[in-house]
């Protein structure tokens, strides 16, 4: 398994969008095999997302990101999961251990911090289905 995070600063990138580095983590039996980083091309979604597909990631973990780049990624089929913030280390070691919490890893003033009421979870970005 190939997971790419965005990274800013050994953070998660705020935007996937604007992101311009990567962490990619080749995993097998749970355990990190490699890791490596990358510079994003600065052009547009779509060669963002040829870049991930063409990378053979099939989980990005990242900040915040576009509707627009979200469809591309389904697309490719790489799973995205959205909206986390906070230390990469952490959060690929959380990965790993099949703990993954995507309510303690949530992006300041999401709503998936809290138990959401059924309207607002349909409106919540994180839980569209596309």
């Amino acid at each position: 398994m190939n997971i790419a995070l965005s990274i800013w600063n050994c953070r998660i990138a705020p935007v996937f969008d604007v992101a311009r580095h990567l962490l990619l983590v080749e995993v097998q039996d749970k355990k990190i095999v490699t890791q490596t980083s990358l510079r994003l091309p600065s052009g547009s979604v779509l060669e963002k997302a040829m870049k991930l597909q063409q990378l053979g990631i099939d989980t990005l973990i990242c900040g915040a990101v576009s509707e627009q780049i979200k469809l591309l990624l389904d697309m490719y089929g790489i799973n995205v999961t959205s909206f986390i913030s906070g230390d990469v280390q952490e959060i690929l070691k959380s990965w790993l251990s099949g703990n993954f919490d995507e309510v303690g890893f949530a992006m300041p003033g999401c709503r998936k911090q809290k138990e959401c009421e059924h309207e607002q979870r349909l409106r919540c970005r994180r839980n569209r289905k596309t």
